[in-house]
């Protein structure tokens, strides 16, 4: 019991224990909420004003959309961070993105491990975003 005690009371309460969710900015908010909302379908939660919006990815994760901002040229090379939507077929997906007419990064989703497959593409304001599934 000692052990357990000098555990809990020994955490860092500055450590990183989750991910709240995704911010991600954008340029045009209505082009962007369009696509995360009707190509990726996306569930919105909730309105934040008129350039502004959160979807929730799954039961614990959400995607806060911003319009508003300047976009910066981003291209598979560049510094940066992204995110990684899992879904059950990543071929799916990527022939959903291509009907679409979405920039796709890669030529078709890479095998990276047993039935695995990623790949990235770019949404509406060019941010890249990387999916990941079974085939």
């Amino acid at each position: 019991m000692t052990m357990l005690y000098e555990t809990l009371t020994t955490i860092n309460p500055a450590s990183i224990t989750g991910l709240a969710f995704v911010s991600v900015y954008v340029d045009d908010f209505k082009q962007s909420a369009d696509f995360y909302l009707n190509v990726l379908e996306l569930e919105k939660q909730y309105d934040m004003g008129d350039e502004s919006c959160f979807f929730s990815i799954g039961k614990d994760l959400g995607l806060y959309l911003e319009g508003g901002h300047r976009i910066r040229q981003t291209d598979p090379l560049t510094s940066r961070a992204t995110f990684t939507l899992t879904v059950p077929s990543a071929t799916a997906l990527f022939t959903k993105l291509v009907a679409a007419d979405i920039d796709i990064i890669d030529e078709r989703p890479r095998k990276v491990g047993e039935n695995k497959y990623w790949f990235q593409f770019f949404d509406p304001a060019g941010n890249i975003i990387e999916a990941f599934g079974e085939i």
